[in-house]
């Protein structure tokens, strides 16, 4: 039995009239909450993907306008997970579109849903007779993919199990997407006996795997999540003179990247467009962290030049400071 999705409002424990702010406020609070980098406890994977679709939702306001008049059985499906409509392109990929009991379900809510009472049936057929047919639950399966394919987009074969039959199913991923996402691919999962001929759906849970280099960007610290950030080691020399670098990026190439002379350690540089292939693309941003050299390849001469260097850089001088 397919248990009632919660109220978005109730979700984010806001009232139905809230402001922008508020909804910003609860999601941040209810997000570092609930974070599955964080929280360990059972369940709260789930829910922080329960706030998140409610965020999506509800932070959008031609979709909050469409909530509040539909609730989860709105036009386009459902609301959360999924970004937005995509066309139906066969079983390959994540789609959220109209089907005939949203259809219907929107038909009922202009005519007060009791047209087939009064002798009048809706186009698709009556509601009541749909209720009391069992609909074949939708499938439900996590699929883990590594953060390069979460930045780039692209296909993934998934096996699905039906009793003794085993299927191939190719998913699409897009761009951008995140940890906790889900996909839905129509018509790939059980029989529907309220449908002859149409199955239930596959409902995919994402994980992104984290990477040795990369992290993606994370709104909790203020970072758009379809940009990558990377710690790049660079020597004395190359901070001190300016430097010019090869660098990877998540496709797997390789991006040149100018380091200023005179740059410090944490200092922050960016490279357009080689973050998330979302549209507009993301972009990568790469700290900088000075390695000193060890202290066995400094020779004599060298020590001098750097203590000499050492008297010309005029460090914690000013109010406070020892003289």
């Amino acid at each position: 039995m397919r248990m009632a999705k919660r109220d978005l409002y109730e979700v984010l424990g806001i009232a139905r009239d809230a402001s922008e702010d508020d909804i910003k406020k609860a999601y941040r609070k209810l997000a570092r909450q609930y974070h599955p980098d964080h929280n360990k406890e059972v369940g709260a994977q789930e829910r922080f993907v329960e706030i998140q679709e409610a965020y999506d939702t509800l932070s959008d306001p031609e979709k909050r306008k469409m909530y509040d008049r539909f609730g989860h059985a709105g036009p386009q499906g459902g609301f959360g997970g999924g970004g937005g409509p995509r066309p139906r392109g066969g079983a390959g990929g994540a789609q959220v579109e109209f089907d005939m009991d949203d259809l219907g379900s929107m038909f009922d809510s202009f005519f007060g849903g009791g047209g087939a009472a009064r002798g009048s049936q809706s186009p698709f057929g009556s509601r009541t007779s749909r209720r009391q047919q069992p609909k074949a639950p939708d499938m439900r399966h996590a699929i883990d993919i590594d953060l390069p394919m979460s930045v780039t987009g692209g296909k993934r074969s998934i096996e699905i199990k039906h009793a003794s039959k085993t299927e191939t199913v190719e998913v699409t991923i897009p761009p951008g997407i995140t940890s906790g996402t889900k996909l839905r691919v129509r018509g790939v999962g059980q029989a529907d006996p309220a449908r002859p001929g149409q199955r239930a759906d596959l409902i995919l849970t994402v994980n992104v795997s984290p990477h040795p280099l990369f992290r993606r960007g994370d709104p909790l610290k203020g970072e758009k999540p379809g940009d990558v950030y990377l710690d790049l080691p660079v020597t004395f020399a190359e901070a001190a003179l300016g430097a010019e670098v090869s660098v990877p990026t998540p496709t797997g190439s390789t991006a040149s990247l100018a380091i200023p002379a005179g740059s410090t350690s944490g200092k922050q540089l960016r490279l357009r467009g080689q973050g998330s292939r979302t549209s507009p693309p993301g972009d990568m941003y790469l700290k900088l962290e000075i390695v000193p050299p060890p202290s066995g390849a400094i020779t004599d001469d060298a020590r001098k030049v750097l203590e000499n260097l050492g008297d010309e850089t005029k460090v914690r001088t000013g109010p406070g400071w020892p003289s």
